[in-house]
């Protein structure tokens, strides 16, 4: 065994055991070391470096459309599809024709709402003319009485059979025209409720489709939403507000949730930004890289070596060199790198921290003890 070895053994030794006395009654966590002990257990140290202002953190992100301008176009009763109007990335405007199906189960519910009419007409001539006669006593009480029943029951079921139609899609313009005309039309007309672009279509002409099938997704691009992987670690420094750009895209937005699980795998949190107007070259699904303005630190924060800081449960520090010996400084951990971390604490900026020989200091610190 090398002299400088078992030097180092000894002196460990020492201060791990808590042999050597604090410097003071009581003790201030200061470990008392001197400059030659320092060097026989390789102790070294090297300044703080102050940690660059950010002016913006870079992440991935995924452009989203909001859930509410968003419109799943569905049939709403089986049949085949004639004729899809419209293709993907197309602009539509509300009321344009998106698909038309030939529906048996349109033809149907037509057929069900003309009896139903038919029956509410002729019991409102009937209950009419009971209602003119009853004064006279050509009418029983108790049969007009039935009528109005009767008629209220079939004008209730009309009511019905007619809103189911407009819930098909018809309009009350189609449904006086079947009315008047007596005739039955099986072409389902799907037409678009909002002004929007087409984002996908689900179905070709000739396709045989169920009831609820989808038919295609619309969507309005304004605003976007973009969903950033922040890590967890960095998640305390964005606020609801903050600005965010897009690299290589001339658009800012705002961050407007911050999420408040981690993603177990990746170790993330979802920051959401909308972007009011984004520009037309900003689309949903595109991977983008989102520059986010944190939230500014009360103090400067700064880089030490992974190695030079010390855990005590969830406490970290690190061993600042005083007079005599080393103090342990606690720090807040606010970035872990490879090589470094970054962290603010309460230093003036010209301290010399350990960065090597940690495993004496440590022994010491847990024993409060000093070298004399």
């Amino acid at each position: 065994m090398s002299i400088r070895l078992f030097a180092w053994l000894c002196l460990t030794l020492m201060l791990s055991t808590g042999l050597a006395r604090a410097t003071e009654e009581g003790g201030d966590g200061k470990v008392s070391i001197s400059p030659a002990q320092a060097e026989l257990v390789g102790i070294e140290t090297a300044p703080l470096e102050l940690q660059p202002v950010i002016t913006g953190l870079r992440f991935p992100g995924r452009v989203t459309v909001p859930p509410d301008r968003t419109r799943l176009m569905n049939a709403p009763l089986g049949g085949r599809v004639e004729r899809l109007l419209v293709r993907v990335d197309a602009t539509v405007k509300r009321g344009d024709v998106i698909a038309e199906l030939q529906s048996p189960a349109l033809a149907k519910a037509q057929s069900d709402f003309l009896v139903a009419f038919k029956k509410e007409a002729l019991l409102r001539t009937t209950l009419e003319r009971e209602e003119n006669l009853a004064p006279y006593g050509a009418v029983p009480k108790k049969q007009l009485i039935t009528t109005q029943n009767e008629y209220e029951q079939a004008r209730a079921t009309s009511a019905e059979f007619r809103q189911a139609l407009l819930h098909y899609g018809m309009t009350e313009d189609a449904i006086a025209k079947l009315a008047a005309s007596q005739s039955l039309d099986p072409r389902l007309v799907i037409a678009a409720p909002i002004d929007a672009v087409v984002l996908e279509t689900s179905v070709v002409p000739g396709q045989t489709v169920e009831a609820l099938a989808p038919i295609c997704r619309l969507a309005q691009l304004a605003p976007l939403w973009v969903e950033i992987q922040v890590p967890s670690a960095r998640a305390a420094d964005f606020a609801i507000g903050a600005e965010v750009a897009l690299r290589d895209q001339q658009v800012t937005g705002r961050v407007v949730s911050i999420g408040t699980s981690v993603d177990p795998s990746a170790q993330t949190v979802n920051v959401r930004a909308e972007f009011a107007a984004p520009a037309g070259e900003v689309r949903p699904g595109q991977v983008v890289e989102a520059v986010v303005s944190p939230r500014a630190h009360a103090g400067s924060e700064w880089r030490v070596r992974i190695g030079a800081l010390v855990r005590r449960g969830t406490d970290a520090f690190v061993f600042v060199k005083t007079d005599g010996g080393f103090m342990p400084t606690p720090v807040t951990v606010q970035e872990e790198m490879p090589e470094f971390v970054v962290v603010t604490g309460h230093f003036q900026g010209h301290e010399l921290i350990a960065v090597r020989g940690l495993a004496a200091l440590k022994g010491a610190w847990q024993g409060l003890g000093g070298v004399e």
